[in-house]
């Protein structure tokens, strides 16, 4: 089969990008594995989907770039790439990655702190005609009198408790 010099620089580029972008895939990952801690089993299963995503990256850039045929070149333009990545980018970006994802999470826990704060102050409003209620009632609604009890502590598992309170009833 007749190959041209421009095609071969082609694959040979796209083979770098595949590189790229398997060794990105990977510090995705390892961003992952800095944000939350997880075991062996988990490990395992994020290095299979790992090389299953890698295989199908690889596969991509010779089935469109090189009609399927796999070359050398392919894979020395792949370990290629994966290297320039890894000695350009990769530890600014899995570091950048990391903080970005860490003030994201505590945004996010601010922002439903600030939510949370008017719920909070809303259960200890209504903690005592509730327990007058649930006095004068009886067994009804002592769950309902344990609910608003706990003052400020565990907003969530509280709403949690009236939601299913009310679908109860």
């Amino acid at each position: 089969m007749y190959h041209s010099a421009s095609g071969d620089m082609i694959f040979f580029l796209a083979a770098l990008l595949a590189g790229a972008a398997i060794a990105f895939l990977y510090d995705l990952i390892r961003i992952s594995r800095r944000i939350v801690s997880v075991g062996t089993s988990a490990v395992g299963v994020q290095d299979i989907v790992f090389f299953v995503a890698a295989a199908m990256i690889l596969f991509y850039a010779a089935y469109t770039k090189n009609s399927g045929e796999i070359r050398w070149q392919g894979f020395i333009g792949s370990i290629l790439g994966a290297g320039l990545y890894a000695f350009l980018v990769r530890n600014r970006f899995v570091n950048l990655g990391t903080t970005f994802l860490k003030w994201l999470i505590k945004s996010a826990l601010a922002v439903f702190k600030l939510i949370a704060f008017p719920v909070r102050i809303l259960l200890r409003a209504i903690r005592k005609p509730v327990e007058i209620i649930a006095w004068y009632t009886g067994a009804g609604l002592k769950r309902a009198k344990r609910i608003t009890k706990c003052g400020g502590a565990r907003v969530r598992m509280r709403a949690l408790s009236a939601l299913s309170l009310l679908k109860k009833k």
